[in-house]
């Protein structure tokens, strides 16, 4: 055992005293130097410098003179939109107080499109009901009655139906001046 390990000890020896050599031989080396050129910057502002024979000059563009921006029509004022859409209904709501509640309105059409039950879902036929309630300030739902008629019973029915089994509604928001909320509740049913 110490024949082997005296074996490994003069082993490990040359090799570090051989890679030490050839670390040695790399450094004693000269290394080329990186070339170096001469840079001159010139500031676009300072003119160019005299032309030397046999060079090219270069040409800088003309700028173009600018278009002056033509003068943008003035938006026409919009009318404050008075319909709120969801899921085939939407509501038109009877004076300018209640426009700035479309949050109030979307959850109004949430409920009443919750308790709609459109017999003709799904089927290729078009109809278009309206109807008309009135919801008071603590939510209620009062005064429905079919505005407009599809021409089918059945579709018309379902509408009416739609306001008379939803009775509540949530209270009118605080910050509504008026003391009822007069919709007209358009049902549509779309191919």
């Amino acid at each position: 055992m110490k024949r082997e390990l005296l074996f490994s000890f003069i082993g490990h020896l040359v090799l570090v005293a051989v890679l030490g050599t050839v670390g040695a031989l790399r450094l004693s080396r000269p290394q080329p130097r990186p070339q170096v050129f001469a840079v001159k910057l010139v500031n676009p502002g300072t003119p160019e410098p005299a032309k030397e024979p046999g060079r090219a000059s270069v040409v800088q563009p003309k700028p173009r003179p600018r278009k002056k921006p033509e003068p943008k029509p003035e938006p026409k004022p919009r009318k404050k939109e008075s319909v709120v859409r969801k899921r085939g209904l939407g509501a038109r709501i009877e004076g300018a107080d209640a426009l700035g509640y479309a949050y109030y309105l979307n959850i109004i059409l949430a409920k009443i499109a919750d308790n709609w039950y459109n017999p003709y879902a799904g089927q290729s036929v078009e109809f278009r009901a309206t109807v008309y309630f009135v919801v008071e300030q603590d939510g209620a739902v009062k005064e429905v009655r079919l505005e407009r008629g599809s021409g089918n019973g059945a579709y018309d029915a379902s509408c009416e139906r739609a306001l008379l089994v939803t009775e509540k509604l949530p209270p009118l928001p605080p910050e509504f001046t008026g003391t009822r909320l007069k919709l007209h509740l358009e049902f549509e049913q779309v191919p």
